[in-house]
């Protein structure tokens, strides 16, 4: 089980939870004020619609273009970087 940040604009995420070669899950967020929020919202959602163990991830990606010195770009790293210390350790 994986998931997938795919950034498709500076103003959209989609991500996208995947298992094997198959999206199971894909949905889209605007990249704007309390991402933070609505992306740890929105991530529990999708685990809990799919009752999916966080330890059960494998990985967490970030996929497209995106100035990653923006504060968007900082928060959806962290995110990623959280989830991906969460499974290795």
């Amino acid at each position: 089980m994986h998931i997938l940040f795919k950034v498709k604009n500076h103003e959209l995420l989609e991500i996208q939870l995947i298992k094997g070669k198959l999206t199971i899950n894909k949905t889209h967020l605007t990249l704007s004020q309390d991402l933070d929020i609505m992306l740890i919202t929105t991530l529990d959602r999708i685990l809990s619609r799919n009752k999916i163990e966080r330890l059960s991830l494998k990985s967490v990606e970030i996929a497209g273009k995106m100035p990653f010195n923006a504060v968007s770009g900082m928060v959806i790293q962290a995110v990623a970087k959280a989830l991906n210390s969460r499974n290795r350790s």
